[in-house]
């Protein structure tokens, strides 16, 4: 069963891929979506899957928690989810490690996670550190405070911190661009920089998506 999802929202759609024969078994499950934003994922889950999402605000979507996981714990108790999809939210957080550990503390021992980081050391991102270009994301003074990309992890910076908690099951190396999704072009050059992200991760890959268990 596939799911129609915008290209710059890629890592979603992996992430479903991934937990789709979990989910779709019939057994009851628990699902927390860290950082959930728009809860795109939501319609698309069956009725045993019970899903909880978790942001900083409900500006786009209302929430069961209403959390900044660098200050305060998940108000549940230990052992209580199934699956967890953080996706691209560690990148804005003050402290990865602590907050993985949380997230390893909420979970039973068999749960599943789907991880996902942007490569900041891709192609595109070197030229900008070269000719000295701001994204939208890089608000001088205020990265920290905007909850923006406060975190620069490489490929191996991604793979090194999530080993420390995890045991690595798989790793989707993707390219993504948001003007792929308004214009016929940027959609035909993100496909040929996908195929060179599968061979060349560290310079072409944007985003890492890493599915994982507990040791």
């Amino acid at each position: 069963m596939g799911i129609n999802i915008p290209f710059d929202r890629q890592q979603n759609k992996i992430a479903f891929d991934f937990i789709k024969k979990l989910i779709f078994n019939g057994k009851k499950r628990k699902l927390l979506d860290v950082g959930s934003a728009d809860n795109l994922l939501k319609p698309h889950l069956p009725q045993n899957v019970r899903y909880y999402s978790l942001d900083i605000n409900n500006l786009e979507a209302e929430h069961d928690f209403i959390i900044d996981l660098d200050k305060k714990k998940i108000p549940v108790k230990n052992g209580f989810f199934d699956i967890i999809l953080c996706l691209d939210i560690l990148e804005h957080t003050m402290y990865p490690e602590k907050i993985l550990k949380e997230l390893n503390r909420v979970t039973k021992q068999n749960a599943v996670f789907v991880i996902s980081l942007p490569n900041e050391y891709n192609f595109l991102q070197r030229l900008y550190y070269l000719f000295a270009i701001k994204k939208q994301t890089e608000i001088p003074w205020r990265v920290v405070e905007e909850h923006q990309h406060i975190q620069k992890p490489r490929i191996k910076d991604i793979m090194g911190l999530l080993s420390k908690e995890f045991k690595i099951l798989g790793v989707k190396f993707h390219w993504e661009s948001r003007s792929s999704s308004s214009s016929m072009i940027f959609a035909g050059v993100d496909k040929c920089i996908n195929v060179l992200a599968k061979i060349y991760p560290n310079l072409f890959a944007r985003d890492v998506v890493v599915m994982c268990v507990k040791k």
